[in-house]
């Protein structure tokens, strides 16, 4: 008897921890793209999700996010970005300075990212993880200390991708998390509404990229 109260007990707390982590409180549904908030267990800054479509093959996606010289062009509120280091065909270090309202002070990353792919599903993975001590900060310039965003991408048909994007970051300084929190999710929908744009350009249109299987 003890043993089966033991395993009801087990199940119980699987069905509530599961409920909890998927706790996401809807925040902005336009345009297609729907964006999340929640708690996070580990930080006083809200946790994102997003997911959308995007018109394009895995290796245009791929492309994009591999050209870190001009992600400026997309991303949301980023004044500079620039390529560091390229480890690989699918494995990069690229800088970012984001622009912030004054008297804010700018933020920037370094981010160490890397694109793998599940050859059975064909579902692509892109992990972008902050490395702050990758290089110098710069005296005027507060620089994040965390960052971990996670694309998950599934291909819907020949030129459909659904996308689901999770992140968690520390803007670090001492703004407020409240005021942080408020204006998490303008960033992610801005940005997917340009990326969806930006993988329109020639220069990624029919890429081919030999590590992903399109």
């Amino acid at each position: 008897m003890k043993k089966k109260w033991f395993v009801l007990f087990i199940l119980l707390l699987i069905r509530f921890v599961s409920f909890a982590q998927s706790d996401w409180n809807l925040k902005k549904d336009k345009d297609g793209i729907r964006v999340y908030s929640r708690n996070s267990d580990h930080s006083k800054f809200n946790e994102i999700k997003a997911e959308f479509t995007i018109s394009a093959r895995l290796s245009e996606l791929a492309s994009v996010m591999l050209d870190a010289d001009d992600h400026v062009q997309w991303q949301y509120s980023t004044k500079s970005s620039y390529l560091l280091q390229r480890i690989s065909d699918s494995e990069l270090y690229f800088y970012n300075e984001i622009n912030a309202p004054w008297p804010v002070a700018n933020r920037d990353l370094v981010v160490h990212l890397k694109i793998s792919q599940d050859r059975v599903t064909r579902v692509m993975t892109m992990a972008a993880l902050c490395t702050p001590g990758f290089s110098p900060c710069y005296p005027s310039i507060v620089r994040v200390p965390v960052l971990k965003a996670i694309w998950t991408v599934t291909p819907v048909d020949a030129g459909t991708l659904r996308i689901e994007y999770v992140m968690e970051t520390d803007p670090g300084g001492s703004v407020p998390a409240w005021l942080i929190n408020m204006f998490a999710t303008k960033g992610p929908y801005e940005s997917f509404k340009n990326l969806r744009q930006q993988v329109l350009l020639s220069k990624y249109r029919n890429a081919h990229l030999s590590f992903i299987t399109d």
